[in-house]
């Protein structure tokens, strides 16, 4: 049975590999500053009991999500949406979300970290049941 830093450490390279992936689908690939910079760690803590995940990107990847950047600001994407539909033309810039990091789909982050929830979950349903099994050919003695 896996331990649970061994399934973080999975988990880890498959959700960076899935977002270098959703970049790459979503041609987000500019000057793969961003496609490089991404690098996790697994850290135990509490003496093994407690495991932190942390994942390091480049902070303007956010900004690619949301469609914002190169004079673009948050709220004028809506209207530039709303104005091609009326007339067929950009007011500003054209950049547009790509949604790796916030998406409706398994390549989020919500979706991924809810994911490892998951894993984790099981990995300690397991450890309980194992543990419950083990100790039911025990016996206890009170001594007065």
């Amino acid at each position: 049975m896996k331990t649970q830093k061994q399934t973080a450490e999975e988990w880890l390279v498959f959700a960076i590999e899935n977002w270098k992936k959703e970049l790459t689908r979503l041609r987000a690939r500019d000057t793969d500053e961003l496609f490089n910079s991404f690098h996790g760690n697994v850290i135990e803590q509490a003496g093994g009991e407690r495991i932190k995940v942390e994942i390091a990107y480049a902070w303007y990847g956010q900004m690619v999500d949301m469609g914002v950047g190169r004079g673009t600001r948050s709220g004028e994407q809506k209207d530039q949406a709303t104005e091609r539909k009326l007339i067929g033309r950009y007011k500003g810039n054209r950049r547009q979300a790509k949604k790796w990091y916030s998406g409706k789909n398994r390549n989020s982050i919500g979706y991924q970290t809810s994911r490892l929830g998951q894993l984790m979950q099981e990995i300690m349903v397991m450890a309980a049941t194992e543990k419950v099994a083990g100790s039911k050919n025990q016996k206890i003695v009170v001594n007065f």
